[in-house]
């Protein structure tokens, strides 16, 4: 599970990598709600699921996949 005393700066996080990669703005909206309400509400390995979904879409490239992966094991309750 997504570790919700850091919601804030993990938004923050998300934003930077669809900045940082220049996401399209309604795209990115839609993958950081989607990832923090799967890593909140589901599991962590259910939002790396859907963000890989994501990259084989081609709405996301490799290097924000890994990236917002890569956060999310940061962020997990359980490490």
């Amino acid at each position: 599970m997504l570790n919700l005393s850091r919601l804030n700066a993990i938004k923050y996080d998300l934003r930077e990598i669809m900045t940082h990669y220049k996401v399209d703005e309604a795209i990115a909206r839609t993958v950081i709600a989607s990832v923090i309400a799967k890593g909140s509400r589901i599991s962590i390995a259910t939002a790396r699921t859907y963000i890989r979904e994501q990259e084989k879409a081609g709405l996301v490239t490799h290097d924000v996949c890994s990236e917002i992966c890569s956060l999310l094991d940061q962020n997990s309750k359980l490490r």
